[in-house]
C-alpha cells in the first residue's frame, strides 16, 4: 500500500479529522513534518478539510532562520496559510529552571495552541512517526513506567493535537521524499549522543531491531492494545472512584475493598503528573495504617483520614520561607542561624569520593559562578537532577520532610540563582567533579541539633 493510502487509512481508522475541520499542521522543516505538509495537502480535498502551516523558531540554532523562510517558501508554493512565532528558549528556560528541551516544548505548544484558538483551527497536528513513538515507550521504560508510559504517543492526544504520520517509520519517510525530489532540513542536533533520546534511537534501537526486524513493528502494535485497554482501565476507575465518593471524601472501607490497579489510579488521579510510584504506594499504606491520620502529599495540601473518610485538605496561610540570604565564605566558614547550622568551605586539588554524603558535597570549583549564597527556599524552585528538573516541594515530599520544617532548610545557590544543593537533603546535578576537574570545592554543614 502507497504510504500516502497508508496515511489515509490510518486518519480514518482514528477519526483524527472530520470533514469540514481546519488543521494547523506544526513544521520544523525536518523530514517529517514536510513530509506530513505533503501527503496532508494530497489528503485534504479527499477527506474535506484545511490546512494552515505554523512555524516556530526556537532561537537556539544559528541556522533557525533559514529554516523558518524554508518552511515559509513551501507554504507559499503550497498556497498555505503561513504561521510565525518565535521565543528565546534558552533565556527562557534558564529563567523558569527548566530543561533547554522542556522549555523549548512548552514555549511551542503555547505558540500552536494560541495560533490555532485565534484563527479557527480544531485540529494541531504533529509529525510524530512510527520511530518517535518507539523511542517514547523505551524512554519511558528506562525511567520507569506503567501503562500510560507503554502507550508512548496517542494518535490524538489532549486539546485536539492529533499525530497523522504515526504509522509510517521515519526510513520509509526519507525513502518517498526522495523518490519524489522533494527537499527537506537536516537538524545536525539529531545525531548527538549527549541527548538521551538520540542514543536510544542510535545504539538501542538498532540493536533491538537485529535481534527481531519487527521490533518497531511490534511495538506499534502493543501500543495500540495498551493504550485501549488503558482507556478502559481509566473508565472502570473512574466509575468506581465515584461510587467510594462521599460527601468531603472518600469512603475507606469501600476504597480498600477494590482492586490494587483501581486503587491505584484513584490515588495518581490525586497527584497529577507527581503521581511517581513511590509516592502512591506511600499514600496506600497511609490509608491502610490506623495509627496515622495526617501525611503531606505535596506542596500544602495533605491526605486527611477522619470517620472512615479519607480526604484532601489544604493547610491554609502556612509559612513559607524567610527572606535571608547569606554569601558563602570561600574558604571559610558561614553561620546560618535561621537553620541553626554552619557552613563549612575548603578549596583542594584532590577529590575523595568516600567523604560524601548528605552533610558533605564536593563541586568543580571552575564550573560554578560566584559568588555563592544560601537562601531559602521560593515559589517555582527547581533542582537539577539526572533524571531532569525536579520541584523543591517534590524533593522534600520524597525525602518525607515534615512541612513545618521546609522553611527553615538552607539552600545553597551560585551567581544566577541555580540550586547546587538543598543542604542535608540533596546535591544537584549542577558542577559534577570529573576526571577533568582541576580544584574541587567541599562544602561541609554541621547542624547544631546534631
Amino acid at each position: 500500500m502507497k504510504l500516502r493510502d497508508r496515511v489515509l487509512k490510518f486518519v480514518k481508522n482514528y477519526n483524527l479529522i472530520k470533514r469540514g475541520e481546519n488543521v494547523l499542521l506544526g513544521v520544523s522543516g525536518g523530514p517529517d513534518s514536510i513530509f506530513m505538509v505533503y501527503v496532508l495537502d494530497t489528503l485534504k480535498d479527499e477527506i474535506g478539510f484545511k490546512i494552515g502551516i505554523a512555524t516556530f523558531n526556537h532561537k537556539i540554532r544559528t541556522e533557525s532562520e533559514s529554516e523558518v523562510e524554508f518552511v515559509k517558501s513551501i507554504a507559499e508554493k503550497l498556497k498555505i496559510p503561513f504561521f510565525y512565532g518565535e521565543c528565546d528558549v534558552k533565556t527562557y528556560s534558564e529563567s523558569k529552571k527548566v530543561s533547554l528541551e522542556e522549555g523549548a516544548r512548552e514555549k511551542r505548544l503555547e505558540f500552536l495552541l494560541k495560533v490555532a484558538n485565534e484563527n479557527g483551527f480544531e485540529k494541531i497536528a504533529l509529525a510524530h512517526n512510527k520511530d518517535d513513538l518507539v523511542e517514547t515507550v523505551i524512554y519511558h521504560l528506562i525511567k520507569g513506567a506503567g501503562l500510560n508510559g507503554l502507550v508512548g504517543i496517542k494518535p490524538e492526544s489532549f486539546g485536539g493535537i492529533i499525530h497523522p504520520i504515526l504509522c509510517v517509520e521515519r526510513v520509509e519517510i526519507e525513502r518517498y521524499l526522495k523518490e519524489n525530489k522533494i527537499p527537506y532540513k537536516t537538524d545536525m542536533t539529531n545525531f548527538s549522543l549527549a541527548y538521551s533520546r538520540n542514543k536510544i534511537r542510535h545504539q538501542i534501537i538498532p540493536l533491538l531491531s537485529a535481534i527481531n526486524p519487527s521490533f518497531k513493528q511490534n511495538v506499534f502494535y502493543m501500543s495500540e492494545v495498551v493504550s485501549r485497554e488503558n482507556d478502559f482501565l481509566d473508565m472502570l476507575s473512574r466509575k468506581d472512584g465515584e461510587v467510594i465518593t462521599e460527601e468531603n471524601g472518600f469512603s475507606i472501607p469501600l476504597f480498600l475493598s477494590l482492586p490494587v490497579f483501581e486503587q491505584r489510579r484513584i490515588i495518581k488521579s490525586l497527584f497529577g503528573e507527581s503521581a511517581s510510584f513511590e509516592r502512591v504506594e506511600r499514600v496506600l499504606n497511609f490509608i491502610k495504617d490506623a495509627d496515622r491520620q495526617k501525611e503531606n502529599l505535596y506542596g500544602n495540601f495533605f491526605i486527611v483520614k477522619r470517620d472512615d473518610k479519607f480526604f484532601i485538605e489544604e493547610q491554609k496561610n502556612p509559612a513559607f520561607t524567610t527572606n535571608s540570604i547569606y554569601e558563602v565564605m570561600i574558604p571559610g566558614s558561614t553561620v546560618i542561624k535561621e537553620a541553626d547550622c554552619v557552613l563549612f568551605a575548603r578549596i583542594s586539588n584532590t577529590f575523595h569520593r568516600k567523604d560524601i554524603n548528605e552533610f558533605k558535597v564536593a563541586f568543580d570549583f571552575d564550573a560554578l559562578k560566584y559568588p555563592l549564597f544560601v537562601r531559602f527556599r521560593k515559589a517555582g524552585d527547581r533542582i537539577l537532577t539526572e533524571a531532569g528538573t525536579k520541584k523543591l516541594q517534590d524533593l522534600f515530599v520524597d525525602a518525607k520532610i515534615p512541612y513545618e520544617e521546609r522553611a527553615r532548610i538552607p539552600i545553597l545557590t551560585d551567581g544566577e540563582d541555580r540550586i547546587l544543593w538543598v543542604i542535608g537533603v540533596r546535591r544537584s546535578a549542577v558542577a559534577k567533579v570529573s576526571p577533568q576537574t582541576k580544584k574541587v570545592l567541599y562544602l561541609k554543614v554541621r547542624f547544631k541539633k546534631n
